[in-house]
């Protein structure tokens, strides 16, 4: 396993739910270009061998460090995550004449120009793409699939382990230190990223506010978009009703009290914190984009993309009906159980391994 770097979130973390499930069946180790490595210990406690091929992704180290343990080990598939993870690890495997196996875990049409080209020039060298969705799969360019197998691995988490890490009670908290624990929680945990569309969950709070006055809006994260959505919700008059937790270092704590999960997006890959949500059986709301209607499945009643009106519509009817929250989250959970397990994913690859190394032993 390849990856840019071993952050505490996202990729990193869909990468560990798939090797520990991998690990009984495959002899997997990772590695990683550089950069973030919180995640490290977490493979480690799971004795799975974790090697850093420098301090930068980008730097000519990490390069040759890649290419000298390659040489210097017997991998039969060589599995890479990230833009720098992808596009390094299948031009250097290419040279080792290791197969190599990619992820994609972002819509092609989102990257920018910096992300699009070094990964499309070397998706060639790939012996099998493996998309985190079907909208990821259907965004990708005739010329990225040609001559590899392309699949569809869904993004996966630990249930339990989410849950688990989530229980801490609400005095030993730092997040909650300027939040009532009796007013109603809406949640997004998200970057300031203009696709997430905080502002239409600021635009639409008036309206919630309205019949459920003791609600308050929590939104984690830190970026030079902060600003603008602080200055929104002052001319909104919600200031009041905005909680700005930034970085929060146990998001799962975040849903674990939560009472709805808001997702606005108008676009994703197949987003981690819709299978967070879920794992911890909160009711969410969120816009019908096709990668939340692949996580939620098309009975889930979805608003339009940036319309702060339907979102606040639906926000104002499951804070206002307990059964409805109860019986959504319930929903999400049971899906998340049985169809986004870090198990599940790992059969799935495990597949596609074996599928690449017969085509290449012919």
């Amino acid at each position: 396993m390849l990856s840019g770097q071993l952050g505490a979130a996202g990729t990193p973390q869909v990468i560990l739910n798939i090797t520990k499930h991998l690990h009984d069946k495959i002899d997997v180790e990772v590695a990683y270009l550089g950069g973030k490595n919180e995640l490290v210990p977490g493979f480690e406690q799971h004795d799975i061998n974790v090697h850093r091929l420098g301090d930068n992704p980008l730097s000519v180290k990490s390069v040759i460090s890649l290419r000298q343990h390659l040489q210097k080990h017997n991998y039969d598939l060589v599995h890479t995550h990230m833009v720098t993870g992808g596009a390094i690890g299948r031009v250097v495997s290419k040279f080792t004449q290791i197969p190599v196996i990619s992820t994609v875990h972002t819509s092609y049409d989102n990257r920018p120009v910096t992300a699009k080209v070094p990964d499309l020039l070397t998706s060639p060298f790939a012996a099998a793409n493996v998309c985190v969705s079907d909208s990821v799969k259907q965004s990708l360019p005739t010329v990225y699939k040609r001559g590899a197998q392309t699949e569809v691995v869904h993004n996966c988490i630990d249930v339990e382990q989410a849950r688990q890490t989530g229980a801490v009670t609400w005095d030993d908290l730092e997040w909650t230190t300027d939040i009532d624990r009796e007013e109603q929680l809406i949640v997004n945990v998200a970057r300031y990223d203009p696709k997430k569309r905080r502002e239409d969950l600021i635009k639409a709070l008036p309206d919630v506010l309205e019949v459920c006055p003791r609600t308050k809006l929590v939104l984690t994260g830190e970026g030079p978009r902060k600003e603008v959505i602080q200055d929104l919700a002052e001319d909104h008059n919600v200031a009041d009703n905005v909680a700005f937790v930034g970085f929060v270092e146990n998001p799962q704590s975040i849903y674990h009290h939560a009472d709805i999960v808001a997702l606005p997006s108008v676009s994703e890959g197949f987003s981690i914190s819709m299978l967070e949500a879920m794992a911890h059986g909160k009711p969410i709301v969120a816009t019908d984009i096709p990668p939340f209607r692949e996580a939620l499945g098309d009975n889930h009643a979805y608003v339009e993309p940036q319309s702060p009106m339907e979102l606040g519509e639906q926000l104002r009817q499951v804070l206002s009906d307990d059964r409805k929250a109860k019986r959504l989250g319930n929903r999400a959970y049971k899906r998340v159980c049985e169809n986004f397990s870090g198990e599940a994913a790992a059969k799935e690859y495990e597949k596609i391994y074996r599928s690449v190394l017969r085509d290449t032993q012919e």
